[in-house]
């Protein structure tokens, strides 16, 4: 049966690690000198080989004869280890393993004295998925294991690991392999195969890898198997790339301007079945190149290029001013961000080339310009009427706070309805004895600051986009069940929304174990304008927030009279 490239040339020994020096160094030296400690922590990005040095040091932690700190590979217990027939080294991944049953199972293994090696040694991939439980669990036995036992716990997110675990490993950071030795590495490995493979190729599949040793080998077997000869063109029909031929000619077309040579590539590659978030991708790379070009004097080693495809960047990042080749960025990052959220990948792209060649050598949008002193500044009609209708939404929430007495300084009744309740003021709602409304001024009052709002807003951040950039600047008093939301009319009407509600009650309970109900916070005497952060006196109120109306009035093009 055929066996995979990165499977069938995983490292044997430490010299054969590609990348990490200096973590398969000082592992020799303390297995040299017998410095073994009883747990470590290797961590590093996916692909840099720590599962690979945790089944070295495994063998040569117990190899029968030793050389200078690698394993022999030839004696029983390497071959035992190698095949998985010795049941004194365990492997468990924690991605999968993760509740504190498994840890436990665990723990009652290692009671047991090795049957063949000298050390039973305990290999936990992904560590950093185990439950809280788990650690707790794991925490006595690695801090105090006995002479027999030796854990190796490998993660890519040793942040999430307790502070407790770390303290108590001897850690090790596996860096991203240099783009030079993965080339260097699978230049050699395509030899030993029958195949070929030249710089430019190799130096695409290290940018694609990100550093990864396995994710680069996994896409030169795939590139063999298409052909036994491999060069930029194989690794493009490989993995869906443009290539460098087309993204170069995009970029000349953006540096003239011509958006109708760039709907004619759009049209050619989206008919070729390339991807559009792949090709968002590899324009993001290709100006991140230019950028470093346009502003840093010395790039050598922060640009992963050939010699030919260096000269070619070079001089395309003629053509490009820095601070639109900045622009450039962030309009392809936010159509990147787009299309990966779902909507449709090939209009996203062109409205993003289409916006990209109107934008100015000055970095500013061409519909934007840089408005004359004590001028109106004149906008297009698509941006008045976004300005208009951002302005009919402040309007609006000014009209709200008349309603209900908010401008006076004083509010229409002095019991304020909790977000989400579908009961007016005094009535009764289902589930609460007390009716849906509370003393909200009272509740304020005696409210103290939620400590844990920040985690929350992040927690926001990543279940509801659009309710995190409403209340990323809201603050949060807690009382009680009542957790009260500092935050302005349209924060308040975002709060409203029964999803939003959900999404940070369950938060709540999740971070702070509160089965919390929310309202705002307003503290007696305290009078919020809805539409920003500011408190005003109630004296103040009317002319803030006429001020405000003015301002946004005036940004988007409209001519205001003031009386």
């Amino acid at each position: 049966m055929y066996q995979v490239l990165y499977r069938k040339w995983r490292p044997k020994t430490f010299a054969d690690v590609v990348g990490q020096p200096h973590v398969t160094e000082t592992l020799k030296n303390e297995l040299i000198s017998g410095r073994i400690a009883h747990a470590y922590l290797f961590t590093g990005s996916r692909g840099t080989g720590k599962t690979t040095c945790a089944k070295i040091f495994a063998k040569a932690v117990n190899c029968l004869h030793p050389v200078d700190g690698n394993p022999c590979c030839e004696c029983e217990i390497c071959r035992g280890i190698e095949d998985e027939s010795i049941m004194d080294v365990t492997e468990m991944d924690a991605a999968s393993n993760r509740k504190i049953e498994d840890i436990r199972d665990l723990l009652e293994e290692i009671r047991y004295t090795p049957a063949q090696a000298k050390y039973r040694v305990f290999i936990v991939d992904e560590v950093h998925m185990l439950t809280t439980e788990a650690f707790n669990a794991l925490l006595k036995t690695l801090e105090e294991p006995p002479s027999y036992g030796i854990f190796i716990l490998a993660t890519t997110e040793p942040h999430k690991l307790p502070a407790t675990i770390l303290s108590r490993c001897q850690r090790f950071d596996f860096h991203r392999v240099t783009p030079q030795a993965i080339c260097d590495r699978l230049q050699y490995i395509a030899r030993e195969e029958g195949g070929d493979m030249d710089d430019e190729a190799g130096l695409m599949i290290a940018r694609l890898a990100d550093g990864g040793m396995r994710d680069a080998l996994s896409i030169l077997d795939q590139a063999m198997g298409k052909s036994r000869q491999v060069n930029a063109l194989t690794v493009c029909e490989t993995v869906g790339m443009a290539g460098t031929g087309y993204i170069h000619e995009m970029a000349g077309d953006i540096a003239k301007r011509d958006p109708a040579a760039l709907m004619r590539l759009i049209n050619e590659l989206y008919a070729n079945s390339k991807d559009m978030i792949r090709l968002c991708d590899e324009l993001i790379g290709y100006f991140r190149s230019i950028m470093i070009l346009s502003t840093v004097k010395d790039s050598d080693g922060l640009i992963v290029a050939s010699e030919a495809e260096l000269a070619e960047l070079k001089q395309m990042a003629a053509g490009f001013t820095p601070a639109r080749a900045i622009e450039i960025l962030n309009l392809l990052q936010s159509s990147y961000e787009k299309m990966t959220r779902g909507v449709n990948k090939r209009v996203e792209m062109e409205t993003a080339l289409i916006r990209i060649c109107s934008i100015p050598d000055s970095g500013t949008p061409a519909s934007q310009p840089s408005p004359p002193s004590n001028q109106v500044r004149q906008q297009s009609a698509p941006d008045q009427s976004a300005a208009m209708n951002s302005l009919l939404s402040r309007v609006e929430a000014l009209e709200r706070m008349v309603r209900s007495g908010l401008l006076q300084g004083k509010p229409a009744v002095q019991t304020v309805p909790i977000y989400g309740s579908t009961s007016e003021p005094g009535s009764k709602a289902s589930g609460e004895k007390g009716g849906a409304s509370v003393n909200v001024r009272e509740l304020s009052d005696s409210a103290k600051l939620y400590g844990e709002w920040s985690r929350v807003i992040e927690a926001l951040q990543v279940t509801n986009q659009a309710a995190y950039s409403v209340l990323a600047d809201s603050r949060a008093f807690i009382n009680g069940k009542y957790l009260l939301i500092e935050t302005g009319g349209f924060g308040r009407d975002m709060l409203r929304n029964s999803q939003v509600k959900e999404s940070i009650k369950g938060i709540v309970r999740q971070i702070s174990g509160i089965d919390c109900r929310l309202g705002p916070y307003t503290p007696s005497g305290a009078v919020q304008y809805n539409s920003t952060e500011q408190n005003y006196p109630s004296g103040d109120t009317t002319f803030a927030a006429a001020e405000k109306i003015i301002q946004r009035a005036q940004e988007a093009g409209v001519e205001v009279e003031e009386n």
